[in-house]
């Protein structure tokens, strides 16, 4: 599902949009400092509360999603996973946000199909496109967490 080039691919566009949100703050920040010298209070406080208001509209909607999706990679790439074998039961339509990134929410039944605590619950990353899995189909996954790194068919 990923690879090495996924994830630098994350990190470079983490650097841009960093660069992004950094040059309009340095500019700010130095009219901030300009303006303290001066002693001209109100335009140091309606510079300082532009340079805030702007940071944190930016970061959340700039940054934030970007650094969730690379802790994600990062987790499924190079931490500890694990790997499980089932039988494949649902996908839901609907996609759902989990620690910052949109997931589709599955099932895998490790054992029988009508026993709900043999059921398993992970998570597929809904940046992806759908696999055409069918309900019964025999899958071997690995998940960090209940997050699909990786899957193949067994």
């Amino acid at each position: 599902m990923y690879t090495e080039q996924d994830f630098q691919d994350i990190g470079a566009q983490v650097k841009r949009r960093t660069l992004l949100i950094a040059i309009p703050a340095a500019l700010l920040l130095a009219g901030i400092i300009v303006s303290f010298i001066l002693r001209i209070r109100w335009l140091t406080t309606g510079l300082s509360l532009v340079l805030g208001a702007g940071f944190i509209f930016c970061y959340g909607l700039l940054l934030a999603p970007v650094l969730a999706y690379r802790r994600h990679l990062d987790e499924v790439l190079h931490g500890r996973v694990r790997t499980t074998t089932g039988a494949f039961k649902e996908m839901e339509e609907t996609a759902v946000m989990r620690e910052g990134v949109k997931y589709y929410p599955m099932m895998l039944s490790v054992g029988d199909m009508d026993n709900p605590e043999d059921d398993r619950l992970f998570y597929y990353d809904a940046n992806l496109p759908r696999p055409d899995w069918q309900i019964g189909d025999m899958l071997t996954v690995t998940a960090h967490d209940k997050a699909l790194g990786a899957w193949v068919k067994a």
